[in-house]
């Protein structure tokens, strides 16, 4: 399997010089994405809403390694509909890293989603949330 990992440089940089960079982490990852990407789809449901999903994660090293899952609302005549936040799994743990403050945040960005949509083809389509879409 390959890996691969980015360092990005912000800020002016200076051109002619050369730049050494030396990188070493270490971090022991017990959960694999899959599993992770269940996890947050399993709190969604139970805790956020129906039509939330966890998408493909990426693994995030900085002060602990964490899957990061894109959050996914879906529509069952529409099918995704777009990205409404993300939701950390410690790697190690597997602890989802959520609270209530989060999915309020992911509920209030979902509707916010749901408005801004177009219009599905058939009118007689009625999706839950999206059923108080003005208009």
């Amino acid at each position: 399997m390959n890996s691969f990992a980015q360092i990005t440089l912000k800020g002016p940089v200076l051109a002619g010089q050369q730049l050494d960079i030396t990188v070493t982490v270490r971090a022991r990852i017990e959960v694999d994405a899959e599993t992770a990407q269940r996890k947050v789809t399993g709190w969604l449901v139970s805790e956020v809403g129906n039509l939330l999903v966890g998408d493909t994660p990426a693994l995030v090293i900085a002060e602990r390694a964490v899957w990061r899952v894109p959050v996914l609302l879906t529509s069952p005549s529409r099918g995704v509909i777009g990205v409404v936040g993300a939701v950390d799994v410690d790697a190690q743990s597997g602890q989802v890293l959520a609270d209530e403050a989060l999915g309020r945040r992911i509920l209030e960005d979902a509707h916010q989603v749901a408005r801004s949509a177009p219009a599905p083809a058939d009118p007689l389509a009625s999706d839950p949330l999206l059923a108080s879409k003005p208009g």
